[in-house]
């Protein structure tokens, strides 16, 4: 479930990223963020026969073990993310035009997050490092090492840093759960 689920974390903020990369202008990292997203759809291709609202994960487990050769697909799938990662991050990060048109945007800090109930990284963005992984873990999170990402900024260019330190540290929760298997 676990490893499922950090898949899933990693296409919804691909998803995230490639969407608001197209609304400021930026169609490279669009095309980007869409290609780790299918990535990880092909992945639950593989192993649910579908690639979206596949019910995979039920209440006490999964719909079915891992078929075979799955383990060296996502492995190399996580590889491959990796050095995506890396050119997503090498392009944007401290790039002048996107710093512009996302530092100091969109500012909500900590007491209009609580006041809306906002949480994810919206919320990380205000500092506070509440992630109900860590806080409050379910489905054996406890069991797995990977830090909460936070940033004090308040606005889009630290949630879209957290975003970028989320998908690295799911992809380290997933290599620990094929170490696991």
């Amino acid at each position: 479930r676990v490893l499922m689920m950090e898949l899933n974390r990693i296409s919804s903020h691909g998803v995230a990223l490639a969407t608001g990369a197209l609304e400021l202008g930026a169609l490279t990292p669009m095309i980007w963020g869409f290609r780790d997203r299918n990535a990880v759809l092909d992945l639950f291709e593989a192993i649910t026969g579908l690639r979206m609202n596949h019910a995979y994960i039920r209440p006490g487990g999964v719909a079915a073990d891992l078929p075979d050769g799955a383990d060296k697909l996502i492995g190399d799938a996580v590889k491959k993310m990796r050095v995506g990662f890396k050119e997503t991050t090498d392009m944007l990060v401290g790039n002048g035009i996107w710093v512009e048109r996302t530092q100091g945007i969109g500012y909500l800090d900590l007491t209009g997050c609580a006041a809306l109930g906002i949480t994810g990284p919206v919320l990380r963005s205000t500092g506070l490092p509440w992630d109900l992984r860590k806080e409050a873990p379910y489905c054996g999170y406890e069991n797995y090492e990977f830090e909460v990402a936070t940033r004090d900024t308040c606005d889009a260019y630290g949630r879209f840093l957290i975003r970028l330190d989320e998908m690295v540290q799911s992809l380290n929760i997933i290599e620990q759960c094929l170490d696991r298997l």
